[in-house]
């Protein structure tokens, strides 16, 4: 027998849900299967089931035969698919080099929590640095050497790529809820979601596991402000409809106030329209360009992976870097020939309503391959190895350490980051008492204002652009400024049909004649109406910054148009201008932040969101703008708490 699901058209009552069930659990049955779960959650419009049905049926839906198949013809049937979300063995290891002594262990509590398979804690480069949650007793009988992808994440969300030169670990642990588990129905015991689990039901019951106070008064993950999931269904590439793991985490981020980073989804096999040996022998940008040539044409199957369309999570997009040094071996061959690329296993393509998604781009590792040397076969790109490249990470088969590629360590990079600016947070504001969704919501304004507009190399193809969604997360906020910038982070709430004005003090120096750029980021968590199609009930938005400021044009590498589209809720532009401003010490730059309710919202009270804004000019002019704006700044909160 085989696990599939069953995804049924929720009905508007419940006597209609149970009728549809009920003729639904009889085609199961007639073909010799058995309902074994059912879940319902109105919430999002969800009704799933859970059942095993025989190698025959199996068969049938992969050879097409759809007429044997009866269940498929219901029409209360939505969706059928095989269970499972694997992932697909990682290559050998190498020997783990020494770091720990180097490092004192984290202190405090987690921040952020991975949904992903079972670490292996006894590691040296994890051991007292990750905390493992398993009310499902997941880890039970789960021997070290299978423990692959949750160590690979929680070592990428510790340390990052371990061959980069500066390595330093999290500062607090990083808190594990597995969800992932070996199966026996797949290569190597690869991890995927037991059999046993819809995603939906997981999902609701994990929050609240994490989230909910237990009788005591105390919740498990009380300080959690960062999920993540770098876990995507191959099964359920976007398309047009927002899936129901996708709209339960909207409905889950929004309820708990919880930012959610996913990873994009990746796709291994690139079609191309000549022979592996004559892609192979283009040199340079030639090859790079045969290569972005290929993801463009094979766009249509190289879609977001569910649940990487969720409107209110962070989608995270693979670039083709990594901190490895090592030569490529003879018998490998880098697709892009050393040249800054997107990923060719990132998925692409949009999310809801044509909504930039991913958001942003993060080091997902240098995917390679072996080139065939007769036929034109797709390039199969290879899951990693000892001598990389690729990510470094931790790797359970004795205490190791291997090399992967995809957008799932990518999106533990900018989960690890996450962690940082939660830290941060409370180090520019000590004492001050910040929501969870007040943390959530800084949090993920300022990973997309981290993100650098991709040069020309990485802007000049359809594929790449359609790719890079805001930018490529290539700036550590935590670091500080420089001299000649400033960002503010402004904290907010807003009612539908009104809108908030955010000032930013600008400096003397400006009348010069120079390069200046402004760039804003705004980020919001929206409720949602599943039975919508705008889905989104919040829509905010920003205006251009005015004040006195010059007209600052377009936005310089997305317009305005672009960042507004669909269900977003996201929005980062940057203007750059080169003219004199008639205005300086005492003058402001502002910003206005408009709400529109959506989606038959039935008034939702206020609406919070976080906006980041960096006022940044050439260095040749000599403008102090930090010490001017933090100096008006705090003379203007002195004001505001006199008595």
């Amino acid at each position: 027998m085989h696990p599939i699901e069953i995804e049924l058209w929720y009905r508007a009552s419940g006597s209609r849900r149970d009728a549809a069930q009920s003729e639904v659990q009889t085609l199961v049955e007639e073909a010799g299967g058995s309902v074994t779960a059912s879940v319902q959650i109105g919430a999002i419009g969800y009704h799933g089931l859970k059942c095993e049905v025989p190698s025959n049926v199996i068969q049938a839906l992969a050879s097409g035969d759809f007429e044997g198949v009866r269940v498929v013809k219901s029409a209360n049937v939505m969706f059928l698919r095989v269970s499972g979300q694997s992932l697909p063995p990682e290559g050998d290891v190498v020997a783990s080099v020494p770091r720990t002594e180097l490092h004192d262990l984290p202190q405090g509590n987690p921040v952020v929590c991975l949904l992903d398979g079972i670490p292996a804690t006894n590691h040296p480069l994890l051991s007292g640095r990750v905390s493992v949650f398993d009310p499902d007793e997941i880890g039970d009988g789960v021997s070290a050497d299978e423990r692959r992808h949750g160590t690979h994440m929680s070592s990428v969300a510790i340390w990052g790529d371990l061959a980069s030169p500066d390595v330093t670990p999290a500062a607090r642990p990083v808190l594990v809820r597995p969800i992932l588990a070996p199966s026996a129905h797949t290569a190597n015991r690869s991890e995927e979601v037991r059999e046993v689990d819809l995603m939906p039901d997981l999902m609701r019951r994990v929050f609240r596991e994490l989230f909910e106070e237990d009788e005591d008064g105390a919740a498990v993950a009380s300080e959690v402000v960062v999920v993540n999931l770098s876990v995507g269904d191959p099964a359920t590439p976007f398309d047009t409809i927002i899936s129901s793991w996708a709209r339960m985490l909207d409905w889950l981020s929004y309820e708990y106030g919880v930012l959610v980073i996913v990873s994009a989804g990746n796709h291994t096999r690139l079609p191309i329209p000549m022979s592996q040996a004559e892609f192979s022998s283009l040199q340079g940008e030639e090859r790079r360009q045969a290569m972005l040539d290929a993801q463009e044409s094979d766009r249509v199957n190289r879609r977001l992976l569910s649940p990487g369309e969720s409107i209110n999570a962070l989608t995270v997009g693979a670039a083709h870097a990594d901190a490895a040094t090592a030569s490529l071996p003879p018998y490998l061959a880098d697709p892009a020939d050393g040249h800054p690329a997107v990923s060719p296993i990132t998925a692409f393509g949009g999310g809801y309503r044509r909504s930039i998604k991913p958001e942003l781009l993060a080091p997902g590792g240098r995917a390679v391959f072996t080139p065939s040397v007769i036929g034109s076969d797709p390039i199969i790109f290879r899951n990693g190895g000892p001598a990389g490249p690729g990510i470094r990470v931790a790797d359970p088969v004795n205490a190791g350490e291997t090399h992967i590629s995809g957008t799932s360590p990518a999106a533990a990079e900018v989960t690890r980051y996450a962690a940082k600016l939660v830290d941060e947070l409370e180090r520019i504001a000590p004492g001050t008492l910040f929501s969870r969704r007040e943390r959530a919501l800084a949090t993920k304004a300022l990973i997309a204002h981290s993100a650098v507009a991709p040069g020309q190399d990485y802007a000049d193809h359809t594929a790449s652009r359609a790719t890079t969604g805001n930018g490529v997360l290539a700036r550590d906020l935590t670091a500080g400024c420089a001299e000649n910038e400033a960002t503010l982070l402004f904290l907010g709430a807003v009612p539908p049909g009104h809108s908030q004005e955010l000032l930013l003090p600008l400096p003397d120096g400006l009348s010069q004649l120079g390069a200046k750029r402004v760039s804003a980021t705004l980020a919001w968590l929206s409720p949602v109406n599943w039975r919508h199609r705008q889905y989104r009930q919040a829509s905010l938005s920003f205006s251009k910054p005015g004040g006195g400021i010059p007209d600052l044009k377009a936005g310089q590498y997305r317009s305005h148009a672009e960042v507004t589209r669909g269900a977003t809720t996201l929005q980062r532009l940057d203007w750059e201008v080169r003219s004199s401003f008639a205005v300086g010490y005492g003058d402001d730059l502002a910003l206005t932040v408009k709400c529109f309710g959506q989606a038959g919202v039935q008034d939702p009270g206020l609406l919070e969101f976080a906006v980041a804004i960096t006022l940044w000019v050439d260095d040749s002019l000599g403008v102090d703008v930090y010490s001017q704006v933090a100096e008006q700044i705090t003379v203007r909160t002195r004001q505001a708490i006199r008595p």
